[in-house]
C-alpha cells in the first residue's frame, strides 16, 4: 500500500477502512477507542458528515492522549500501536509465553504484522488533512447550479439548437459547517526515548528500535516477536515485578525498600537466599516456610529476598485466608517464563499440595506457630528467640551502622530495662526500635 502522505482522502479512507477488518489475532484493537474514533471519522468522509469526521478525529486524539499507552516513539498512534502489540496480552504473546506453537495463530500474526505497520504512518495532520479535502469537495458541490433559462440563453447566444432538458430533482446535499478549525490534531511530541523505567527495558528497547527501523518488513520480524515473549513473558510482567495480590487481582506496588535484616539474622537469612537462589537454577522448587515469633522480621526477609533477586517477579498475598484463594493466581503464573515468588504471610495453608504449585513459582509463607497444616513446606527457616545478650548485640550492630557507637554496658542496660518494661519482648523489630531511640538520645 501506498504512504498515507500520497493519499487523496477518498483513498485513505477507504483504506484504513479496509485494514481494520483484515486484523485476526489483534483484532481487539478495533474495540479500544482511538480506532473506534478513527472508524467513525472515516466512515464519516465517505457518507459526507465532515462535522461528524472531524469531531471523531479530534475525539480519536484525546484517547489517544488518554490512553495507557506508553510514550517511546514521539508519534501517539505510533506509541498507541506499539502498546496494543508488546504490552498487552494477546493471543499470540500469550502462546510464545507458553511455548506453544500453533501455526494457524502464527500466520495469522504475520499478516495482522503488515496491516499494523500500514497502520503505523497515518499521523493527525494526514487524517485532519483528509477532512479538509473532503469538506472543499463537497463545498464545491453545493455551489448552485446552472437553471434551464441560463442554459436557453447560453445556446442562444452561440446559435446552436435549444433542447428542453427535462428537470431533475437536485440530490440531497449535506449540511456542511459554516467553517473548519484550521489547526490539525498534533500526535507528534518529541523524539524517539524510553520515557519511563520497565523492568524489561533492555529487551523492549531492542523491539522499539528493531519495529521503528523496519520500514514495511514488519510481518517478517514475527519470529523476533515470538523470542521476545518466550524469554520475557507478556503484559504486566514486562513493566513491573513486585506485586500485591488482593482480592484475586494482581496489584504492582513500588520497590519495598525496607531495611534489610540480613545482618542482623544473618545465617537464617543466606539459608533463605540459598533455596531461592536454587530456584532460580531451575535446581527445584520445594516451598519454603519461615517460622518465627510475631516482630521477628519474617516479612522483612521476604522483601530483602526480593531485592537480592531482582530477576525474579516476586508477589505478596498479606490477605490469604486460605490456599485456594491462590489457584487462580497459579493458573495464570503457569503459562509465564519468568519465575515467580509468590509470598503468603500468615496464611492459613491447609490443604496446600505441591503438585498444584507450578513449577516456575516458589511458594513462600511466614507462621508464627508450627502448625501439623505446613506439611507441605519442606523447606523450612526456624528464626531464633532472642536471649539477651544476642538482643543486645542486635541493638550494638544496629547502632554502629548508623554511626551512633554507644558502650555496650549502656545498650545492655537499656535492653534489660526494655525487657522489664515489655514483659520480655526480644525481636528484632524490638531492636529496631531500641535502637533508634537510643540514637536519638545521644544525638539530644
Amino acid at each position: 500500500m501506498r504512504d498515507f502522505q500520497d493519499l487523496s482522502w477518498s483513498e485513505g479512507a477507504e483504506a484504513v477502512l479496509a485494514l481494520l477488518p483484515r486484523l485476526t489475532v489483534m483484532r481487539g484493537i478495533n474495540d479500544s477507542e482511538p480506532v473506534r474514533e478513527l472508524d467513525k471519522c472515516c466512515s464519516s468522509l465517505i457518507e459526507g458528515d465532515v462535522r461528524a469526521a472531524s469531531e471523531a478525529c479530534f475525539r480519536m486524539t484525546s484517547a489517544l492522549l488518554r490512553g495507557p499507552a506508553r510514550r517511546v516513539t514521539g508519534e501517539l498512534f505510533c506509541d498507541f500501536l506499539l502498546h496494543k502489540l508488546l504490552l498487552e496480552p494477546n493471543p499470540f504473546s500469550r502462546m510464545a509465553a507458553a511455548n506453544r506453537l500453533d501455526e494457524a495463530v502464527y500466520n495469522a500474526m504475520k499478516e495482522d504484522l503488515d496491516v499494523l505497520c500500514n497502520l503505523r504512518g497515518l499521523t493527525g495532520e494526514i487524517l485532519y488533512r483528509f477532512v479538509q479535502e473532503r469538506y472543499e469537495e463537497l463545498r464545491r458541490r453545493n455551489r448552485p447550479n446552472r437553471d434551464s433559462a441560463t442554459r436557453i440563453a447560453e445556446a442562444a447566444w452561440g446559435g446552436n439548437a435549444v433542447r428542453q432538458v427535462p428537470e431533475e430533482a437536485p440530490a440531497p446535499m449535506p449540511k456542511l459547517p459554516a467553517f473548519l478549525p484550521n489547526g490539525a490534531p498534533n500526535w507528534h511530541y518529541g523524539e524517539e526515548e524510553l520515557r519511563e523505567p520497565y523492568v524489561s527495558d533492555e529487551a523492549l528497547e531492542e523491539m522499539y528500535h528493531r519495529f521503528l527501523s523496519s520500514g514495511q518488513d514488519w510481518p517478517f520480524m514475527v519470529e523476533d516477536l515470538w523470542n521476545f515473549f518466550a524469554a520475557y513473558g507478556t503484559g504486566i510482567f514486562l513493566k513491573e515485578r513486585l506485586f500485591v495480590w488482593n482480592c484475586g487481582k494482581l496489584v504492582p506496588m513500588p520497590e519495598p525498600r525496607l531495611a534489610s535484616y540480613e545482618p542482623l539474622l544473618g545465617e537464617e537469612y543466606r539459608a533463605c537466599l540459598a533455596h531461592a537462589i536454587e530456584f532460580m537454577r531451575g535446581d527445584g522448587a520445594e516451598p519454603m516456610l519461615i517460622l518465627g515469633a510475631e516482630g521477628m522480621g519474617k516479612t522483612a526477609m521476604l522483601f530483602a529476598l526480593a531485592d537480592e533477586l531482582p530477576e525474579m517477579r516476586f508477589i505478596y498475598a498479606p490477605e490469604c485466608r486460605s490456599f485456594s484463594e491462590l489457584l487462580p493466581l497459579f493458573e495464570g503464573l503457569r503459562d509465564q517464563p519468568l519465575k515467580f515468588m509468590v509470598a503468603a504471610d500468615d496464611a492459613d495453608l491447609r490443604g496446600v499440595a505441591a503438585r498444584v504449585v507450578p513449577v516456575n513459582v516458589l511458594l513462600t509463607a511466614t507462621t508464627s506457630a508450627n502448625s501439623p497444616s505446613c506439611r507441605c513446606f519442606t523447606k523450612r527457616v526456624v528464626l531464633p528467640q532472642l536471649r539477651l545478650d544476642s538482643f543486645a548485640d542486635m541493638v550494638c550492630r544496629l547502632l554502629d551502622s548508623e554511626g551512633a557507637s554507644l558502650p555496650r554496658e549502656v545498650v545492655r542496660s537499656a535492653c534489660v530495662d526494655h525487657q522489664v518494661d515489655s514483659k520480655g519482648e526480644l525481636t528484632v523489630c524490638a531492636a529496631v526500635a531500641l535502637a533508634e531511640k537510643l540514637r536519638s538520645a545521644e544525638a539530644d
